[in-house]
């Protein structure tokens, strides 16, 4: 399934599942995708959550949501994803993270 992201250039379409990570920035919100490309739109997190409600998708921190699919290694504040991104991670959120991986690894 497609989701159209509204920016200031237009519509794109993409798969939820291509995205590696959303940041929030004030009521904007970066989304980088896998193929490299990243783009800002007039979205809170918290309206981020809600389209990538079905997907595995987890919250490490205020300010930032990751895609389980991409994660490779977890270090003690941050998570280390593909195309060499990283993650900051709360101290309250690093045990649900590492439960919600455990999860999502016995799901396949």
């Amino acid at each position: 399934m497609k989701y159209q992201f509204k920016n200031v250039r237009g519509l794109k379409k993409t798969k939820p599942e291509e995205v590696i990570k959303v940041e929030a920035d004030e009521n904007y919100s970066v989304f980088y995708f896998s193929d490299g490309r990243n783009i800002t739109l007039a979205k809170t997190l918290k309206e981020c959550e809600g389209i990538f409600e079905p997907y595995p998708f987890f919250r490490t921190h205020r300010s930032c949501m990751i895609n389980l699919l991409y994660c490779i290694e977890i270090h003690q504040k941050e998570v280390i994803l593909i195309n060499n991104l990283k993650a900051n991670i709360s101290r309250r959120r690093l045990t649900g993270l590492k439960n919600s991986l455990l999860y999502l690894k016995n799901m396949t």
